[in-house]
């Protein structure tokens, strides 16, 4: 007798809970997101060989004479705007492209020469998967990693493209990131967004008159984000 009591109550515990798992709709298939954010690249490190016409007196005539040295590269910090869509094909994939830019002024200094700049611009193109951890809630995490393509671009009359260390676009080239975050679901076509992403890339390289060595290897751009989700079916 003792568990027919204890029977009815678990049956109506599980009528209580099912229709509310039944009325967990799958979410948008698809979102357009505008996130804002910070840009924190890291700079490098070398040294130069430049050859330079030589003062008058210099034997043979017409000689060059080199000027080297230690040289060091930084970016400034600066604000990233970021856009894309999402397209989720099961409750917990889905896959993203997306556009950023940030204004990151770069600079060079030489040993004992004055600062030089060259880019001002850098864009970025990603394409990644993402994982949602868990989506029957309001607060839904999420893992992500892609790949693209990046690119540094400034001015022609910039300091170090005249003096020329480096030119005034290096071209696109690949670049990879990877990253997490969360979504607040406010209603089923709102969220807002919260992430932080490192886009790996190789450095800004000189050009070959300058004759800089040791100032390629791997460039991190640490990029904290928030933005708003609008989701479609």
């Amino acid at each position: 007798m003792r568990s027919i009591r204890i029977i009815p109550p678990s049956i109506l515990l599980l009528l209580l809970a099912f229709p509310w798992a039944c009325a967990q709709d799958p979410p948008p298939r698809l979102e357009v997101f505008l996130e804002g954010g910070g840009s924190f690249l890291n700079g490098g490190s070398g040294s130069y060989l430049l050859r330079v016409p030589c003062p008058v007196g210099c034997t043979p005539p017409g000689c060059a004479c080199p000027l080297s040295g230690a040289v060091t590269s930084s970016f400034s910090t600066t604000a990233r705007p970021i856009t894309g869509a999402r397209l989720r094909f099961t409750r917990h994939d889905a896959l993203e492209a997306s556009y950023s830019y940030s204004p990151n002024v770069f600079s060079l200094q030489p040993a004992g020469q004055p600062t030089l700049s060259a880019y001002n611009r850098v864009d970025l193109i990603s394409f990644n998967y993402v994982r949602y951890l868990w989506a029957k809630t309001r607060v839904q995490p999420f893992v992500t990693g892609g790949l693209g393509a990046n690119r540094f671009s400034g001015p022609s009359n910039a300091s170090a493209v005249v003096t020329p260390f480096y030119t005034a676009d290096n071209g696109w080239q690949f670049a990879w990131n990877y990253g997490g975050g969360a979504d607040l679901v406010l209603q089923r076509h709102l969220a807002l967004r919260l992430e932080l992403r490192d886009y790996i890339t190789g450095q800004p390289k000189p050009s070959y008159i300058s004759g800089i060595t040791g100032m390629g290897g791997t460039s991190h751009n640490i990029v904290p984000s928030a933005g708003i989700v609008f989701r479609f079916k």
